[in-house]
């Protein structure tokens, strides 16, 4: 290949590339940087004065006692959409690479839910869980209980997104050679044995980019909870994306919001390259 092709070549890929850097850094890198020095601010999101108050932002959230109960919720949301939601999409994944009759239509609906946007969903579940399950099983709505709120908008998500692990999972599982499980069963390998030491080991780097998702996603989650309970109730599914939300918009508290959507990003950021590094260790090269 000539240098002159690979040129070519090369902008040609980056040309479709540029619109959607160019929506994201105006939607998303421009305002962050043009919005940092709110963070030190007593700003409330409306009046054009505001006065500058230094670190007292960043030190009242690390002296807040309100904003355990978000972090709390967000990381025990995390927990369970990143347990279930890959152990699902694995199983799924597993169960349809297989030849059987109606393969394809059964991958179709599997991922059909993905191709509804979250708001649409919530209002879905939140129907069925306050009219179906009342009317089959007699009990009120999932997401009315403290107790079952959290675990019920984990399944909504999770019924939302597990096609788009499936089918990254299914993926890496097409590509992992056949000789491997001859050679396993060979040497009388269990079914167990054969997941444990040759499926896991060769689809590790699916296993990484959707853990790192799940993680991610887990942690900055907003669509749902503010759609299907409002953050409660009595704030027992409010995440830190809400609680942010509300200092901005709603408390008219835009430096500390700003502050805190600051430090969770950082953080964000660090626990996504963390996790990503550490699973990525365990990949086995081919």
């Amino acid at each position: 290949m000539s240098t002159r092709f690979r040129w070519r070549d090369g902008l040609v890929r980056f040309g479709f590339l540029v619109p959607a850097f160019a929506f994201f850094a105006f939607a998303m890198i421009i305002p962050f940087f043009m919005g940092i020095h709110v963070a030190f601010t007593d700003w409330n999101g409306i009046i054009p004065e505001y006065r500058f108050v230094g670190l007292d932002n960043f030190a009242k959230i690390f002296t807040n006692d309100d904003i355990l109960i978000p972090m709390r919720n967000t990381l025990y949301y995390m927990v369970l959409s990143v347990v279930f939601s890959n152990s699902l999409a694995l199983l799924l994944a597993m169960a349809v690479n297989r030849s059987f009759a109606g393969k394809h239509v059964t991958k179709v609906i599997f991922f059909l839910p993905t191709v509804l946007s979250a708001v649409l969903v919530s209002f879905i579940w939140g129907f069925i869980y306050r009219e179906v399950f009342h009317t089959l099983f007699g009990i009120n709505s999932l997401l009315g209980s403290p107790d079952t709120v959290m675990p019920a908008i984990v399944g909504i998500d999770i019924w939302n997104s597990v096609g788009i692990s499936m089918i990254i999972y299914l993926s890496a599982l097409t590509g992992v050679p056949r000789d491997l499980y001859e050679a396993a069963e060979a040497d009388g390998a269990t079914v167990w044995q054969k997941f444990a030491n040759v499926t896991v080991p060769m689809i590790m780097p699916a296993i990484t980019v959707n853990v790192t998702l799940a993680i991610t996603y887990g942690l900055r989650v907003f669509t749902t909870p503010i759609i299907a309970t409002n953050g409660g109730p009595v704030r027992a599914s409010e995440t830190i994306a809400i609680y942010i939300y509300r200092h901005l918009f709603d408390f008219k508290k835009a430096g500390y919001g700003q502050a805190i959507s600051m430090v969770f990003l950082i953080a964000l950021v660090v626990i996504g390259w963390t996790v990503s590094r550490m699973l990525r260790s365990k990949e086995v090269e081919m």
